[in-house]
């Protein structure tokens, strides 16, 4: 799926629900991950409940980066943290 179309409907999510109940769905959605990795350290979930997880927590986040505007400043900090672990990674 392109990155357009998924901006656009991010936009028409953020329009419709209003930016502060998307920044609450940010919490919740992280917080549920949190919860699933939990429960898979324990054995009580799979890989795919996971990668669910995930998927709605990165949904959220560029939903957050949109309404901060932010897309290019979070790349940067991306690239930077990156550098640095691989420098403590060496």
């Amino acid at each position: 799926m392109e990155l357009e179309y998924r901006q656009s409907v991010y936009r028409r999510a953020i329009d419709t629900f209003g930016e502060e109940a998307q920044l609450w769905m940010v919490i919740e959605e992280m917080s549920e991950l949190a919860k699933e990795i939990c429960k898979f350290q324990r054995g009580k979930r799979s890989p795919v409940d996971i990668a669910d997880e995930i998927a709605d927590v990165q949904i959220m986040l560029e939903q957050a980066t949109m309404i901060f505007g932010v897309d290019d400043l979070v790349r940067e900090h991306i690239d930077a943290k990156v550098e640095r672990l691989k420098e403590r990674v060496r």
